[in-house]
């Protein structure tokens, strides 16, 4: 969900790079969790894990420092209320990854 909300953010703010990141890493995690996941040998490689902590991060930052916001339009209708509160509840998803991330590591 936190990679759905970074390319929501990274599309209302003009970044079709961020936005084709992401959308490319939900693909590949659904894939490598799909129907294909019934293989002995089957599971979700690593790094997917990292890309995904590091995308979901830079999007708060740019939310926190470049004025990112989830509707630019230029009128207020409730869209700095959750400017303010989303940064701290994706940071909060990419440490949680990072903790998945360790534990499949360690």
């Amino acid at each position: 969900m936190a990679l759905a909300q970074a390319i929501k953010y990274a599309s209302n703010n003009d970044d079709s790079r961020t936005v084709q990141h992401a959308a490319d890493l939900i693909f590949e995690i659904g894939l490598a969790l799909g129907a294909d996941s019934k293989r002995d040998d089957a599971g979700l490689p690593l790094g997917f894990l990292d890309e995904a902590a590091e995308i979901i991060e830079r999007v708060a930052d740019r939310i926190d420092n470049n004025g990112w916001s989830i509707c630019p339009c230029g009128e207020e209708h409730g869209q700095s209320d959750a400017d303010q509160r989303v940064p701290d509840v994706m940071r909060g998803d990419a440490e949680l990854i990072r903790k998945i991330r360790a534990q499949a590591d360690g």
